[in-house]
């Protein structure tokens, strides 16, 4: 799936993970659910901030909202929970200028995707993503 990709990933493209949960917390991924299937040699890479987070060992930190832009990636992964009241907070961040502002939402880099579906790393969501991945980047099936 990463040798398809190329084309659409430039060399050393950051990617960023966030989640709000438990309500209105929001958290940045480390190494744990779908970020295991996209930091990869030939993939997405961890900014710096996340990867002091994967050097850690933690799967997750908690951030404030003003916290995003030094986190984000060049490409955004926002989780949408279940939870009626952490969905309402990933609502309003997607509407408010923060989220607007931040360079992957303006490029066009910023993807929402179901949490319960791809945060995951067992096989099978892993296996599923090969498929999903590169048309949610913009390639062509």
């Amino acid at each position: 799936m990463w040798q398809q990709l190329q084309s659409l990933l430039k060399r050393n493209e950051t990617a960023s993970v966030f989640i709000f949960d438990r309500g209105r917390r929001l958290y940045v991924m480390g190494y744990t659910g779908l970020p295991t299937s996209l930091y990869h040699s030939s993939g997405f890479q961890p900014g710096e901030l996340v990867k002091k987070i994967i050097d850690a060992e933690q799967g997750y930190k908690e951030i404030t909202l003003d916290l995003i832009p030094d986190y984000a990636g060049d490409r955004i992964f926002l989780l949408l929970p279940e939870n009626p009241l952490s969905k309402l907070a990933t609502m309003e961040l997607m509407e408010s200028p923060l989220w607007h502002s931040l360079p992957a939402v303006k490029n066009g880099h910023a993807y929402l995707v179901d949490a319960v579906k791809w945060n995951s790393s067992d096989a099978f969501t892993r296996e599923k993503l090969m498929g999903v991945l590169p048309r949610l980047l913009g390639q062509s099936p």
